[in-house]
């Protein structure tokens, strides 16, 4: 066996975009790995029934695709020279190809004059686009080439400013977001692109009627200059243009999907008592009063939120099939797919795979899903008859290959007495009787969860012969809106939980060596990381990530919204600034002496790069052995889904710091 690597995730195959073939009997999944310039090829892989093979070029960047019939796909692709240079020019365009699953080259289908994420099928060359649409960009329609490329020569020289004039003006990953939609069109082969919804209008989710005549969307409508958290939901005829709100007045709504002929299944909370967080309660709407019946109250989360550094993409997460709506929940820190009786409310776990799902597709009665098993990485599963078989080997053989330190859980009360899952690798060349150092990983969110699925830097350092230890302390998801809430408390009980986490840890693993502990967390596990050198000094090492330090910078700015902070501090600067500063860990960095790595990125929009500078002049100013690293044109993915040879620096940079210190 040899050990894990530090890049050995750029062997990982990363799986999303799961789609059965319409009579159920194929199976295409999108599978992105590590490329030689340092980004990621994207393959579309098909089973057949004989396992999975790839069916376009293994060096491809594959944006998206669709079953076109039992037989053939649409997917997109730059891969047209020319079509390059046009984007090159500046030129906005979507370039699809059409294969067939049993052989043959993939042949020019049609191109599209917008940037579109996704592609659905109304029926024969008529389709449904999801678009970016930008409204600072001239309109090219009806002009000629020359005309064109002289507006968008213009276009070019406005690079140099940014003109914001509504709230939010950035997002994580997309930069400036200022006048940019999101936008639903339909598009036809014959007749090209025409819009759904307004230009100005926002659509943060939507979904498909059986029958493809309408689409359910949420999101901000036009002209909203100060986007809000709640929304209506919107109910458009596709065959004759008219739209509709379906309800009297805004909700906060965390799912919908189309049911009975005008019905759908929502789930949508009100946010009285835990405000944008809360969960929400499951209700059948009809679709032209507005009325709803409400069918199940359920307090967890929707959709997955396990933690991992070793899978992106995602895929499908809710559907309704026949009289049920399935979809992912997480339940402790397992994400299991549920159904729901859209007639009696009556709710059932139809995996109970105690693993962690992250997406599916149902066809033919049986259920295919992507997920990762207990130290795993993602694989294809199938349940069918009761039954969960792995249909995929992706990843097998790497992990074959290497040593894996398997994860060892064990709960504990806190002092308020809630029951704290937490979780110890030990060094992979562990020997009874010897010390070693230990680093604590703190997850981010705070509304996240770790569990016992694959994260590379834990194994990658329990292969350098550290114990790593995790957990999820109140204000994790997974167990409820009572436990997840912390809002107004940051670094209180989660500091607590920690804390004591780690004192049971070294109770049970007399083999950690309590001088030698170390910390690291990005995002909230960055804010707890600053929190905790402030307030001790157990620990001989720490490494803050994408983090937060100061309340007061960081409210207005987070790219979550301009209500995220003064929700989660519950104050604000003009009536509570005492209590933001209170909470922020910069306040209390004239007491710190851990020796810090600072790691941020320079386009990280949801935790704004002054916050990680913040930090690194305050304990330098303070005689604190300090270093920063910062990651030029990388955002708050970094850990995830960053450019490979980024990740593998991020991780050289916290390791080595903490061998400088625990070793």
């Amino acid at each position: 066996m040899q050990y894990l690597k530090l890049d050995d995730f750029k062997n990982y195959q990363f799986l999303g975009n799961l789609k059965l073939s319409p009579n159920g009997k194929s199976k295409a999944v999108l599978v992105s790995q590590a490329s030689e310039d340092n980004g990621y090829h994207a393959v579309i892989f098909v089973d057949k029934g004989n396992g999975f093979c790839p069916l376009t070029g293994l060096k491809g960047k594959v944006g998206h695709f669709l079953w076109l019939d039992d037989e053939n796909i649409l997917f997109s692709e730059m891969r047209s020279k020319a079509d390059k240079e046009k984007v090159e020019k500046g030129y906005e365009l979507t370039s699809y190809y059409k294969i067939n699953i049993n052989g043959g080259e993939a042949c020019e289908a049609f191109k599209i004059d917008a940037l579109v994420t996704k592609l659905e099928m109304l029926s024969e060359d008529n389709y449904l686009a999801v678009t970016v649409f930008d409204n600072n960009r001239p309109c090219l329609e009806g002009k000629t080439s020359e005309e064109s490329e002289k507006a968008l020569k213009e276009l070019k020289k406005e690079k140099d400013y940014q003109v914001v004039d509504e709230l939010p003006y950035w997002f994580n990953g997309r930069s400036f977001t200022n006048k940019k939609r999101i936008r639903i069109n339909t598009y036809s082969v014959q007749n090209g692109l025409k819009p759904v919804t307004d230009k100005l209008t926002d659509v943060s989710g939507y979904k498909l009627s059986s029958c493809k005549k309408y689409i359910a969307y949420t999101g901000d409508m036009a002209p909203a200059e100060i986007h809000s958290i709640a929304s209506n939901l919107w109910l458009v005829n596709l065959e004759t243009g008219e739209e509709k709100a379906v309800f009297a007045e805004e909700k906060q709504i965390r799912t919908c999907n189309f049911w009975k002929e005008g019905k759908v299944v929502v789930s949508y909370a009100t946010g009285e008592k835990y405000s944008m967080q809360e969960h929400g309660t499951f209700y059948v709407v009809d679709l032209k009063t507005g009325e709803g019946k409400e069918l199940l109250k359920y307090d967890r989360s929707t959709g997955g939120a396990a933690a991992s550094d070793s899978k992106f993409g995602g895929g499908t997460t809710d559907m309704v099939v026949g009289d049920k709506y399935y979809f992912i929940s997480l339940d402790g820190f397992h994400a299991d797919i549920y159904s729901l009786d859209l007639n009696s409310g009556a709710m059932v776990n139809e995996t109970n795979f105690k693993a962690n799902i992250d997406f599916f597709d149902i066809a033919d009665g049986k259920i295919v899903f992507g997920a990762m098993e207990t130290n795993a990485l993602q694989e294809l599963y199938c349940l069918d008859g009761g039954k969960v078989t792995k249909i995929s080997n992706f990843n097998t053989e790497i992990l074959k290959e290497r040593k894996i330190s398997p994860v060892e859980h064990f709960t504990f009360k806190d002092q308020d007495g809630y029951e704290i899952d937490g979780w110890v690798l030990k060094p992979v060349d562990y020997e009874e009787g010897k010390k070693y150092p230990a680093i604590l990983d703190i997850h981010g969110g705070p509304k996240s969860a770790f569990c016992e699925s694959f994260f590379h830097e834990m194994q990658y350092w329990a292969n350098q012969n550290y114990f790593v230890l995790f957990c999820n302390p109140r204000g994790s998801d997974g167990k409820g809106n009572d436990f997840a809430d912390v809002r107004g408390a940051y670094g209180t009980f989660d500091y607590d939980d920690i804390m004591q986490f780690v004192d049971e840890s070294l109770a049970k693993y007399p083999g950690i060596d309590a001088d030698k502990l170390g910390v690291t967390g990005g995002s909230y596990g960055g804010f707890m990381t600053n929190w905790i050198i402030g307030h001790t000094n157990r620990f001989k090492a720490a490494a803050t990530q994408r983090s937060i330090c100061n309340w007061v910078s960081f409210s207005y700015v987070s790219d979550i919204g301009y209500y995220f902070g003064t929700d989660q501090m519950q104050a604000d600067p003009w009536n509570n600034i005492e209590k933001m500063w209170w909470h922020s860990p910069l306040k209390y960095f004239d007491k710190a002496e851990t020796p810090t790595l600072v790691i941020h990125s320079d386009e990280d929009h949801r935790c704004w790069i002054p916050e990680g500078y913040q930090v690194f002049t305050a304990l330098k100013v303070h005689g604190v052995d300090t270093r920063m690293c910062i990651f030029h044109g990388e955002n708050h993915e970094l850990s995830r889904s960053g450019k490979p040879e980024h990740r593998a620096r991020r991780l050289q940079e916290i390791t080595e710091w903490m061998d400088k210190y625990l070793k």
